[in-house]
C-alpha cells in the first residue's frame, strides 16, 4: 500500500543518511546498503506512472534521476541522499502499486482479517498467508498473475468467514462514520426535542388563554345585560329619591338589597374585565415581540404606540411617569392611557356612593353618577371583549397551523432520529455499518418521515375511524403510487372508450356475378 511503502522508503532513506553521517564531513558519503535496491524501486515506479497516467512532480523525478546519476559515477553524498529519498517518498505517496484498485482491496483484506482476528472468527492460516504474501509483493514490486488469484480466492474466503461483515464496515472510515453519524443525529434529536418542548409548552399556555378567554366572555355576555338593567333600575330609585330631595331616602338606597345585588354582580364583572384584560395584554406582548404590534380594539383608531398601555414597551408604564404629570393626558382614550386604563379596570370605592367633588370642579357630581361606575365598566368591557375576540381568533390560528403542519412534522423527524439512533447503535456493535449507504439510508429514512408528517393530517378522519378522505389525500396517494394510479386511468378509458371492432363483412347476396373470366 502506498502509505506503508511510504513509511518504509523514509525509514530507509533515514537509515542511509545516519550511516553516511561520520561526525566531521557532511557533503560527502557513501550510498546505504539499500540505495541501489530503492534507487530501481523508485524508478519502477516512476515507470509505472508512466503507464497508468499518475501525475509526478518533475523536481521529483529528476531527484531520482541526479541519484541513479550520482550512484553510478560514486559521487554520492549525503545532499543527494537526502533529496533521493524525499522525492522517492513523494512518489511512493502518488502511485498506487500495482493498481488503486489492488491497493484498495488489500486494505479492505487487512481490515476483515482484523476484525475476525478481534473478534474471535475462524480465518484459514493459509488464506492469512496469502494474504500477507501480497502485501509484501506490493512493497516489494514483485506483483504477478499467480500472487493476485490466490490472493483474491483468498480475499473471498476471509469475507465468507466475518459475514454479515463486509469490507466496507470493518475498516476505520466506517467506525469514524459511525461515531460521526451518531454525533449529529443526537445533536439533532436534542435539538428537535427542545423545540418540541417548547412549542408544546407555548401551545399549552395559549390553549389555556384561549379558553380562559371564552369562559370570561361567556360570563361577562351574559352578565351584562342582567347588570345594566339593575343599573338603570337604581338609577330611577336614585332619581325618584332626588326629586323628592328625600337624603335619608338616598343613603338608604347605598345599601338596599338591589344595591347589595349590584355591588355583587359589579364587582364579579369588573374582576372579568381585568382578568380579560391580562389575557389580552399577554397575547399583545407576544404578537409585539413577533413584530405584530400591539392589540387594540378594531373599533377604534391606533394610539401613539408609547402610549398604547397594551404596547410591550410600554406596557408597565404608571401614572407617575413625567408624560402624566399633574393629570396632562395625552389622549382621551383609555387604551391610551395607563392611569385611565387602571381607573376603569378596577372599582372605585365606596360602591354606588355619590363621587367627591374635586377641588375647583365647576360640575360637582350628582346623585345619579353614583351608577355611572357601572355603565363605565360595561363600556369598556365592549373594548376589551373586541380585543379579546381578535387576540382569541389570532391564538386559534397560530395553534392550528403548529399543531396541524409544524408539530406533525417535527415528531415525525424526531421519530425518525431515534430509529436512526437505534440502528446506528446496533450497526456499531456488529460493525456493520456502511459509510456510504448507511448515509444515503439515513437520509431518506429523514426525508420520508418529514413526508409522513407533512401529509398525516391528510388522513386524520380516516384515522380516527371515519370513511371520508380528502383530495389532497387522494392526490398524495396518487402520487405515491403514481404507476397504480395510470394503470387504473389505462382501465377508466378503456371502459369508457372501448377499442371498435372490425367492420362487418358485406353482404354478397344482391351483389351482381361478376362475369366469367376468359380463357
Amino acid at each position: 500500500m502506498s502509505t506503508s511503502s511510504t513509511t518504509d522508503f523514509v525509514e530507509h532513506g533515514a537509515a542511509d543518511v545516519m550511516d553516511n553521517d561520520d561526525g566531521s564531513d557532511f557533503s560527502d558519503g557513501q550510498p546505504g546498503p539499500r540505495a541501489e535496491a530503492d534507487i530501481a524501486k523508485c524508478e519502477a515506479l516512476i515507470s509505472h506512472a508512466a503507464e497508468t497516467g499518475a501525475l509526478l512532480d518533475k523536481a521529483d523525478v529528476d531527484a531520482v534521476r541526479g541519484a541513479r546519476a550520482a550512484f553510478d559515477q560514486g559521487i554520492w553524498s549525503r545532499a543527494i541522499g537526502s533529496a533521493f529519498y524525499g522525492a522517492m517518498s513523494h512518489i511512493a505517496a502518488s502511485v498506487q502499486y500495482p493498481g488503486r484498485r489492488i491497493v484498495d482491496d488489500l486494505d479492505h483484506c487487512r481490515d476483515m482479517v482484523s476484525y475476525g482476528a478481534q473478534n474471535g472468527k475462524l480465518l484459514d492460516e493459509r488464506d492469512i498467508e496469502a494474504m500477507s504474501k501480497a502485501r509484501a509483493a506490493q512493497q516489494d514490486h514483485t506483483w504477478n498473475p499467480e500472487i493476485e488469484s490466490a490472493f483474491y480466492a483468498a480475499m473471498s474466503r476471509i469475507a465468507h468467514a466475518v459475514t454479515p461483515v463486509v469490507a466496507e464496515t470493518a475498516g476505520d472510515e466506517a467506525r469514524q462514520g459511525a461515531r460521526r453519524a451518531i454525533r449529529i443525529y443526537t445533536h439533532s434529536a436534542i435539538a428537535l426535542t427542545l423545540l418540541v418542548v417548547s412549542l408544546s409548552c407555548l401551545l399549552f399556555v395559549a390553549n389555556q388563554v384561549s379558553t380562559d378567554i371564552a369562559t370570561v366572555v361567556k360570563q361577562n355576555d351574559a352578565a351584562a345585560l342582567t347588570l345594566h338593567n339593575q343599573l338603570q333600575a337604581h338609577a330611577v330609585a336614585i332619581a325618584e329619591a332626588s326629586a323628592k330631595k328625600d337624603a335619608v331616602a338616598l343613603i338608604a338606597l347605598q345599601n338596599s338589597q338591589p344595591a347589595l345585588q349590584i355591588k355583587e354582580e359589579l364587582q364579579s364583572f369588573a374582576t372579568n374585565n381585568r382578568q380579560l384584560f391580562a389575557d389580552v395584554s399577554r397575547i399583545s406582548a407576544f404578537t409585539t415581540s413577533l413584530g405584530l404590534g400591539a392589540i387594540r380594539s378594531p373599533y377604534k383608531a391606533p394610539c401613539d404606540a408609547e402610549e398604547n398601555v397594551l404596547n410591550f414597551q410600554g406596557a408597565y408604564r404608571t401614572s407617575h411617569s413625567p408624560k402624566y404629570y399633574g393629570g396632562k393626558v395625552a389622549s382621551g382614550d383609555w387604551q391610551c392611557n395607563p392611569d385611565v386604563a387602571r381607573k376603569v379596570l378596577e372599582i372605585t370605592l365606596p360602591l354606588l356612593a355619590k363621587p367627591n367633588a374635586e377641588p375647583g370642579d365647576t360640575n360637582p357630581p350628582t346623585d345619579l353618577d353614583a351608577v355611572a361606575q357601572g355603565f363605565q365598566k360595561i363600556a369598556v368591557y365592549q373594548d376589551i371583549r373586541a380585543m379579546a375576540l381578535y387576540a382569541n381568533d389570532i391564538i386559534l390560528s397560530i395553534v392550528g397551523a403548529v399543531t396541524g403542519f409544524l408539530l406533525p412534522v417535527l415528531y415525525a423527524w424526531l421519530g425518525a432520529c431515534a430509529a436512526i439512533l437505534r440502528q446506528l447503535s446496533a450497526d456499531s456493535a456488529a460493525n456493520t455499518f456502511h459509510p456510504e449507504h448507511s448515509k444515503v439510508a439515513n437520509r431518506a429514512h429523514v426525508t420520508s418521515a418529514i413526508i409522513v408528517g407533512i401529509s398525516i393530517g391528510l388522513f386524520s378522519k380516516l384515522l380516527e375511524g371515519g370513511k371520508d378522505v380528502s383530495p389532497l389525500a387522494i392526490a398524495f396517494v396518487a402520487g405515491y403510487a403514481s404507476d397504480k394510479f395510470f394503470y387504473f386511468v389505462d382501465r377508466l378509458v378503456g371502459a369508457m372508450f372501448p377499442p371498435r371492432s372490425d367492420a362487418p363483412a358485406r353482404s354478397t347476396r344482391n351483389a351482381p356475378a361478376r362475369p366469367p373470366s376468359g380463357p
